[in-house]
């Protein structure tokens, strides 16, 4: 499935195999201006972005001002980071350019890397590699 993203680590991954193993998983398009999910909501799903472009922006209470953290592509994951530390989204997710992403449940997500030590090392490479990508930019 991520055979695609030369750039990415998740070409490294038989994440096909993952896949089967999420029971609660949706396939979502979603158009350019729509946001997936906006601070402050509860955790619902994690997102594995296929393709487009989605932006980590945080807003201010009024919502009119955004400041954009992260511009996201193909083979990166949204929503990670506040899956594992808490019950809220800390920033909102904004769709920059139309975008297919693969939405697995909260729930889902934190069974399997609670138990599949292989799908756990792969999220730590994800996060190490995205951390330091974040460092260089």
């Amino acid at each position: 499935m991520f055979e695609k993203y030369s750039n990415s680590f998740l070409r490294d991954f038989k994440f096909d195999y993952i896949l089967n193993k999420f029971e609660k998983k949706t396939f979502h398009n979603y158009s350019e201006g729509e946001f997936i999910y906006r601070k402050n909501e509860p955790i619902i799903n994690v997102y594995f972005i296929l393709s487009g472009e989605i932006k980590l922006i945080k807003t201010e209470e009024d919502n009119d001002f955004r400041f954009t953290l992260r511009s996201l592509t193909g083979g990166d994951i949204i929503g990670i980071d506040d899956a594992l530390m808490g019950m809220q989204y800390t920033n909102s997710s904004y769709v920059s350019k139309n975008s297919n992403v693969l939405a697995v449940r909260r729930e889902d997500f934190m069974r399997i890397t609670n138990k599949n030590d292989e799908f756990n090392f792969w999220i730590l490479k994800y996060l190490s590699s995205r951390d330091i990508d974040m460092m260089l930019e």
